[in-house]
């Protein structure tokens, strides 16, 4: 059983070290055929609890997949844990070797590509289409970063779009600004200056704050700049 797979995403281009931590693992690399998205990853080590193979390169459009079987146990059960390959934004080859978007650019993101968002400020685009997946990562290192993400339309269309999940709690700070005005073209049903979800998975989590609300102890009155509150809370500046 695999209880924790690290880094959970890596470059299309291959050649990335994925560690899967888990449970009654066969010590022998020769028992391994572990593939991601088709792809073999040979097993460098393994341990009872411990396995890293290398990653391959994945080409052209494919669907997420995870594969760990061991000769004489069977298929591993992953927890519902994936590795996804991802195409980044600050690659050249993800724009097909010419330079990234520019401001009034429009994207579209096909199933199957897997669009990793890892610059700190983007130009203002103009709509961003998602049948894959739109995904931003915080910065590990550092809780204070804050990257910024600027658009007219975003629109999930049976894709994904994860700005930390419940699991994996987006930690650093980003602000998602969706800018227009009346004038602006209306997508059907869902408006403008939009985030659009059609048949989409949409995942937005911080970290858990405890506790999420709570009561005044006192009453505040107009042009005071505290508060004072009926618990203790472990909010932080700013959120």
């Amino acid at each position: 059983m695999v209880t924790d797979i690290s880094p959970r995403y890596g470059s299309v281009e291959g050649g990335d070290t994925i560690t899967f931590t888990g449970t009654d693992f066969s010590t022998d690399t020769a028992d391994y055929t572990i593939t991601i998205d088709g792809v073999d990853c040979p097993v460098d080590t393994a341990t009872s609890t411990e396995v890293t193979c290398t990653s391959g390169e994945r080409i052209g459009l494919v669907d997420s997949s995870l594969s760990i079987y061991i000769e004489d146990y069977g298929f591993v059960a992953l927890q519902g844990l994936m590795f996804r390959y991802v195409s980044l934004w600050s690659a050249d080859s993800t724009w097909g070797g010419d330079f990234a978007p520019i401001e009034g650019d429009s994207i579209y993101i096909p199933a199957g590509l897997n669009l990793l968002v890892d610059i700190d400020e983007t130009p203002i685009l103009e709509a961003i289409v998602v049948e894959g997946s739109l995904t931003f990562v915080p910065d590990d290192d550092d809780s204070t970063t804050e990257r910024f993400f600027d658009a007219r339309y975003i629109f999930v269309r049976g894709g994904t779009m994860e700005v930390g999940t419940e699991d994996f709690p987006y930690t650093s700070k980003i602000t998602i600004t969706m800018h227009g005005d009346i004038t602006n073209g209306f997508l059907p049903i869902y408006g403008n200056k939009v985030l659009g979800c059609r048949f989409c998975t949409l995942d937005m989590h911080g970290p858990t704050r405890t506790p999420t609300w709570t009561k005044l102890a006192a009453t505040v009155e107009v042009g005071e700049n505290e508060i004072t509150l009926a618990e203790a809370v472990d909010w932080e500046v700013g959120e």
